[in-house]
């Protein structure tokens, strides 16, 4: 089991939340027009329609910069968008919140499954050059889904609370439309699991990114900051697989068809609630030890402003809601309209929240996230603004 505190964090070191940025691309793409190049069928032969979509996902459109009239994905020299481009539009967004240059940022820690480039860490490459981070800052990429800002908060905090003072920048990013193609679109609805289709109409483009500042604790101060981050893996638990391009597996004329992402939308249904009701326990018992000491309160719902639920469809989190009894007041939901965007899609609700208003210096948050990552990943986080 993960400690649910980092050896420092509120007692001697405090690891606050000082800039966010998101980026999402200004086409939304409504179920009408994905099912106009996709024709996903029912075993019986009759097609899917726009409802379906609705009524089962939750979901009515999505960011995706792509071209489905033309099934063309534009190269970055036609102004094409990529998981990188989207990271970096993220992560200024989120240092001009902080007020502070790329000069200062000490460890850059990027969640991405779709990264420009596979091997080496070689996407850091546009990132460090586009963001003009110094030549020795330290560069960590998680290679897990949805649930990766809890390793990524945990990577980020230890490594600024051991150089303290020092800064994070934290990067989640999502570019699935890499991944379509007039090649590539019918595999979606010819995969032998019958349901890859529903990957393409669940998970959509787009990046948000926090920096996290380490400083001495102020005892006369309020305390503010991450205050936990933990999470369990479950590698019995197949949520997203990705066969061909590895050592298993390398990339063939073959396998073309094997390079697409395939999520079991079956076993994501299965276990996102058992999976957010484990976070809400892994919550519970983290709470004496990590939260109480910071807030003085002891655990309530009530207690938290502000819940932030992975956004893996529309039905699921409502359901999840339902389940945990939670105020649904509190707890913003933004796939309908965004889609699922993966790890990023947190990090997108808190910066919309922050800059509308919505929550305010000393409001406590809540993470709870379910994601693809060594099979499946869990975990939850609490800060204070």
């Amino acid at each position: 089991m993960s400690s649910p505190t980092i050896p420092a964090l509120a007692t001697s070191v405090s690891v606050t939340l000082t800039g966010t940025g998101s980026f999402q691309p200004e086409t939304s793409v409504t179920n009408a027009e994905m099912l106009e190049r996709l024709h996903p069928a029912r075993p019986d032969g009759r097609l899917i329609e726009p409802e379906w979509i609705d009524r089962h996902l939750g979901i009515y459109e999505r960011r995706l910069d792509y071209d489905f009239a033309r099934d063309h994905k534009r190269t970055r020299a036609e102004g094409g968008l990529y998981d990188g481009d989207m990271a970096a539009r993220a992560a200024r967004a989120a240092l001009d919140d902080a007020g502070i240059d790329s000069g200062e940022v000490d460890i850059v820690v990027h969640v991405t499954t779709t990264p420009d480039t596979l091997a080496c860490g070689d996407h850091f490459r546009f990132l460090t050059t586009e963001l003009g981070l110094r030549r020795d800052v330290e560069l960590v990429h998680h290679n897990v889904g949805c649930a990766g800002l809890a390793p990524a908060f945990r990577t980020a905090a230890s490594s600024i609370i051991a150089q303290s003072p020092a800064t994070a920048l934290v990067v989640a990013s999502n570019c699935p439309s890499g991944y379509f193609g007039s090649d590539m679109l019918p595999h979606y609805t010819s995969h032998p699991s019958g349901l890859a289709w529903v990957s393409a109409f669940m998970f959509a483009d787009g990046a948000g990114a926090a920096v996290l500042r380490s400083q001495p604790v102020d005892p006369e101060a309020p305390t503010r900051g991450l205050l936990s981050a933990r999470y369990e893996t479950s590698p019995d638990i197949e949520l997203v697989t990705y066969p061909a391009g590895g050592c298993l597996a390398r990339t063939r004329i073959e396998n073309l068809g094997d390079h697409l992402f395939v999520m079991d939308a079956r076993r994501v249904a299965e276990v996102f609630a058992p999976l957010m009701r484990r976070d809400f326990d892994m919550l519970q018992e983290d709470w004496p030890v990590a939260v109480k000491p910071a807030v003085g309160r002891d655990f309530a719902i009530d207690a938290v402003d502000r819940w932030y639920m992975h956004q893996a469809n529309g039905v699921v989190v409502r359901e999840a809601i339902r389940l945990l009894e939670l105020p649904p007041e509190r707890v913003p939901i933004s796939v309908d309209h965004y889609g699922n965007t993966s790890a990023a899609c947190t990090l997108v609700l808190l910066d919309e929240d922050r800059r509308a208003g919505r929550v305010a210096e000393g409001d406590l948050l809540t993470f709870l996230w379910i994601g693809a990552g060594n099979g499946a990943m869990n975990g939850c986080a609490t800060m204070v603004l």
